[in-house]
């Protein structure tokens, strides 16, 4: 495997990761795992649509309006899978026992918000640093 095919992000308090597989202007592709009792500051892409797709445990995606005001809340259990529009603000949280995993493609450049996590969050290593390339 070439070391850089994969990222994987913790945020400062451990509740949060981001697994990347691939990012780009284009689009960006990975995964968001939350801890339970986790929750995502308010962001939306202006430049992204965000396809969302639940794959274990279950996700509380709040939509709001720019002002933070909660709209709508869905709850996103594993197999459903949701599409927003570019410049939806939203909130992804976990106040649920189990641990949320969600897969994500952003349709358009938010390489902007890759780089915020970058910078803010810690890179964890592959747990088989010795995969090769085959």
């Amino acid at each position: 495997m070439v070391e850089d095919a994969f990222e994987i992000w913790e945020d400062p308090s451990g509740h949060a990761r981001f697994y990347f597989s691939h990012s780009d202007r284009e689009f960006t592709t990975g995964t968001i795992v939350l801890k339970p009792d986790a929750e995502l500051p308010p962001h939306s892409r202006a430049l992204a649509y965000d396809n969302l797709m639940q794959v274990a445990g279950v996700c509380q995606l709040s939509l709001t309006n720019v002002g933070g005001e909660v709209e709508t809340t869905y709850d996103l259990r594993p197999g459903v899978a949701i599409r927003l529009p570019k410049g939806q603000w939203h909130i992804h949280a976990n106040p649920f026992e189990e641990e949320s995993v969600t897969l994500f493609r952003a349709d358009g450049d938010i390489t902007e918000a890759v780089e915020a996590i970058r910078h803010k969050y810690t890179r964890i290593l592959p747990l088989d640093a010795t995969a090769q390339e085959v």
